[in-house]
């Protein structure tokens, strides 16, 4: 395996961008480093205030612990800000600085280390991706496996992820993130693994509001109800903090809730349907009806199978449930668009699903079409034949792996019911809490049978997310 590298950096050099060329630099020597950066306070007293109820609602931090915050670019002021809260108790944390989003510099500093490919600095093209050589980027696998390893053979660790909605990518930028996410995610691939083993206690997925979202909120509201980012900010730290035992009596109230947890029980077949085509058949006997309420630990509802939950979202708000991996068929529409590293699945569009598999999806356009058969595990983005491990696990996307009931936050709810807050961020956290929604892939992070990884081979988790204005049945 190649060496680990870091360079370190403080958070004002990321968001002044002059943390690019000395990285740039580093790649271009062949020294394919990550960037730590150093945790210092935000001086947003309500920033804080929303990281310390995060922090106790979770409940598994404590003093010895270690932590790494892997912060988006958007995020970073609350991943430094959650670094340096940890630090005052005694939890040994670091920030690193997630680029994945970063379309732009990751093409950049791709090119930087396959220059020889791209005839003299011209732009990496995508059959250059596609066939590009893995291991020119083996510092990247080399500098995640050495965060992981302290949590590989001292336990009691956390890794947190502050993200923020990102811009969508340019088209000719995609390939080299394509490229990127999936050299990162073979570095990333031993969390599962060790989120099963309890080494790592909790993992936490936490929102930073952003003008980006304010933005795509109020596109085709009328402007009296237009949102400010002050008053978006109020309201997802109002929603972070709702304690659970209240978000678990919302939740049984209802009625597919409590479907949904009979089936769990007793068994048969549940239908969901939604008024924009929606219909498909499910079975989920056996299987844990868990709520996400931001807290560690065992949130199954109404006597399904108790599993002690590692992982929690911010804002909180959803029921879900591993489906029986080959009881779903139907099929799932979609109003809103889904935007993904790889750019914008136009909407309306479906999934097409018989015997847990997914074997058909239509799309508005051919791009729209290309990015969600790679989400769901028909064929890669670049067309490239995948073989062993990498291959398996891609297939897994086609599998279904949730489905989960949302909505119900009552910080949300008004605005959802009113219509001016609707799931169309772009981010999936933000998203999936207004809307039911559906993922395919790895689900053995709640009890299901798909893996989160093959090998060095990340299995992919893709959430869809729909409106709430749901009906369901139990039959048999």
């Amino acid at each position: 395996m190649a060496d680990a590298h870091f360079v370190t950096m403080r958070r004002a050099q990321i968001e002044d961008g002059s943390w690019f060329e000395p990285v740039r630099a580093e790649w271009a020597r062949g020294r394919v480093a990550l960037v730590r950066v150093e945790p210092e306070e935000s001086g947003d007293p309500e920033l804080r205030a929303a990281i310390e109820t995060m922090l106790e609602s979770n409940g598994s931090y404590k003093s010895g612990d270690q932590a790494v915050v892997h912060a988006r670019p958007a995020a970073l002021a609350m991943g430094c800000e959650t670094a340096h809260i940890l630090r005052e108790r005694g939890i040994t944390t670091e920030v690193i600085l997630g680029i994945g989003s970063m379309a732009k510099e990751v093409r950049a500093l791709l090119e930087a280390v396959y220059a020889r490919e791209t005839e003299g600095g011209a732009p990496m093209s995508p059959e250059a991706c596609a066939q590009a050589d893995t291991e020119e980027l083996g510092g990247i696998v080399a500098a995640y496996r050495h965060l992981l390893a302290p949590m590989e053979s001292g336990g009691r660790a956390h890794w947190i992820v502050p993200v923020g909605t990102s811009p969508d990518p340019d088209p000719g930028d995609v390939p080299a993130l394509d490229l990127y996410s999936r050299v990162a995610l073979r570095g990333l691939s031993p969390i599962g693994r060790l989120r099963a083993e309890g080494k790592i206690c909790s993992q936490d997925i936490w929102l930073t509001p952003t003008e980006l979202d304010v933005a795509r909120l109020n596109e085709d509201l009328p402007a009296e109800r237009h949102w400010t980012l002050d008053e978006w900010r109020s309201l997802i730290f109002r929603s972070m903090a709702v304690p659970a035992d209240r978000l678990r009596e919302l939740a049984m109230e209802i009625e597919g809730v409590r479907l949904t947890i009979e089936a769990s029980l007793r068994g048969g077949t549940l239908r969901y349907q939604r008024d924009d085509g929606t219909d498909m058949h499910y079975r989920v006997t056996g299987r844990p009806v868990i709520l996400d309420c931001g807290r560690i630990g065992t949130n199954s509802l109404g006597g399904t199978p108790a599993f002690g939950s590692p992982i929690t979202n911010q804002p909180t708000t959803e029921v879900f449930v591993a489906p029986l991996e080959d009881s779903l068929s139907g099929v799932i529409a979609y109003a809103v668009p889904e935007r993904t590293v790889h750019g914008v699945v136009r909407a309306p569009y479906r999934i097409e699903v018989h015997g847990g598999k997914v074997v058909r999806v239509t799309a508005p356009d051919e791009d729209s079409v290309r990015i969600l058969r790679h989400y769901t595990g028909l064929e890669p983005y670049d067309g490239r034949k995948l073989s062993g491990d990498e291959g398996s696990a891609f297939r897994l996307r086609r599998t279904i792996a949730e489905m989960a009931i949302a909505g119900f936050n009552p910080a949300m709810l008004p605005e959802i019911q009113s219509g001016r807050l609707r799931p169309v961020t772009g981010l999936v956290l933000t998203d999936e809490k207004l809307g039911d929604h559906q993922a395919f892939g790895s689900n053995d992070q709640f009890m299901g049978a798909t893996p989160s990884a093959l090998g060095d081979h990340h299995v992919a988790h893709t959430d869809f997310v729909g409106g709430i204005a749901r009906k369901m049945t139990l039959e048999g």
